[in-house]
């Protein structure tokens, strides 16, 4: 997907001093909220904005789509996206959930100061890495058919659980159990399989 090179803020009204509106418009069911003030708005990417009003276009949304002020580019939604979605007319987004576990943004406050950190930033960084876990970007050691994935899709976090990748006691920490009642895998597209399936 390429960034759109219009300047989608000008479609933005300022609705009080932290929240900037989106109102509904073309395909969009529900207007979009982002929450920031002036300066980091005015550093926000296009793109940011251009993914929000696409996932207002989703069927089922209530209220409205809301980005966080850690908002930025993402895989479908952008990170720090918001979305409620009807139990009986909403769907589940890829976007929405996430590819990479480590897209989370966290703020740690320190008493350092920039003077003691610069010359120790590299081996800070490395120590970083090695202490926060990140996801697997694009590609796992996983390449799944569609009838495997078509056991994801049914039996969730059971199947998971049956190929060594998690325990039974996982599930009570999940919503729902880990797995959704009643999933449709023949819904889900060629396109949405390809990428997942990876």
């Amino acid at each position: 997907m390429s960034r759109p090179n219009d300047d989608l803020k000008n479609k933005t009204v300022k609705i009080s001093d932290n929240i900037w509106e989106i109102p509904k418009q073309g395909d969009m069911n529900v207007p979009v909220h982002i929450y920031s003030n002036d300066e980091l708005f005015e550093n926000l990417d296009n793109g940011v904005i251009n993914q929000g009003m696409n996932v207002a276009t989703l069927p089922g949304l209530v209220n409205k789509v809301s980005v966080m002020p850690d908002g930025h580019w993402g895989y479908g939604f952008p990170i720090g996206g918001v979305a409620a979605m009807d139990i009986t007319e909403g769907v589940i987004s890829p976007g929405g959930i996430g590819f990479d576990i480590n897209c989370g943004m966290r703020l740690v406050q320190t008493n350092l100061t920039i003077d003691e950190v610069q010359p120790k930033m590299k081996e800070l960084i490395e120590e970083l890495f090695k202490a926060v876990p990140t996801g697997v970007g694009r590609k796992g050691t996983l390449s799944l058919d569609n009838k495997q994935l078509d056991g994801i899709m049914s039996t969730g976090v059971d199947w998971i659980i049956e190929q060594g990748y998690g325990w039974d006691e996982d599930k009570s920490f999940m919503e729902e159990q880990g797995v959704i009642e009643g999933a449709r895998p023949d819904l889900i597209s060629q396109k949405a399989r390809g990428r997942g399936k990876n």
